[in-house]
């Protein structure tokens, strides 16, 4: 939604990616690669809790047939935690000054709000599939400062939150608690109910990973067309 606020804004004020300066398309590359990178750590993520969704679903098939089989497979599976070191996205005071034209100004503006505000929500939702509260404060401090008064609200808010209870998506919390309250269920031999709690949760976090994968692929693809579009500018203005 960021990205096409911004394309919008491209078109809007007629000032294409062939008219800006230096400076600007360095400043989008940057950007965009940075993205990606993140991006890439996004498939990680999903990709894990997708074999840990595999895991318990096989768990769950042993439910009747090995009970002791089940509850030691849904003790082994476990969430990965995030381990990567952000850098920090640099704030250069430059930059806010005027550019050579107004237009050239707006889209570095807009660049700088597309960054911060973007690598924030990335790191949130990031985090919370990680369901490490450690690396989303480490993303939080190379995010840097946001500049949207109620940004920052939210931000001191949802920080607060992961200060006190922890950082994991609900979705991730629920299917853990179904697997306790599995394992516990088959401990007492009586495992039917909450099998049938269990297979419900696992569906709703499939839903929620192929969503989420899709969402992904589709900023992927609209990062490389940019880039892409960007590059294919640069070499037309080559003498």
């Amino acid at each position: 939604m960021i990205n096409k606020a911004f394309a919008k804004l491209v078109v809007e004020i007629d000032y294409h990616a062939n008219k800006w300066e230096a400076k600007t398309m360095e400043e989008y590359l940057n950007y965009s690669l940075d993205l990606l990178d993140l991006l890439n750590y996004f498939s990680s993520a999903l990709s894990h809790l997708g074999l840990a969704r595999l895991s318990l679903s096989h768990a769950l098939s042993l439910v009747k047939s090995s009970p002791s089989s089940a509850m030691e497979r849904l003790k082994m599976i476990e969430f990965k935690s995030l381990r990567k070191e952000f850098k920090d996205q640099e704030n250069k005071e430059d930059e806010k000054k005027r550019s050579s034209s107004d237009k050239e100004w707006v889209i570095l503006q807009a660049l700088l709000e597309l960054r911060s505000t973007g690598f924030w929500v990335c790191s949130i939702v990031l985090a919370g599939l990680c369901g490490d509260d450690r690396a989303y404060l480490k993303m939080r401090r190379a995010v840097g400062a946001l500049s949207n008064p109620a940004l920052i609200n939210l931000d001191s808010i949802i920080c607060g939150v992961v200060m006190e209870k922890g950082c994991v998506l609900k979705e991730v919390r629920e299917l853990k608690d179904a697997a306790d309250c599995l394992a516990a269920a088959i401990a007492s031999k009586n495992g039917s109910d909450a099998a049938e709690e269990m297979q419900r949760k696992l569906q709703e976090f499939e839903k929620l990973l192929d969503g989420i994968s899709k969402e992904v692929n589709c900023l992927f693809s609209e990062l490389l067309a940019g880039r892409k579009e960007l590059l294919n500018g640069i070499r037309i203005q080559k003498p």
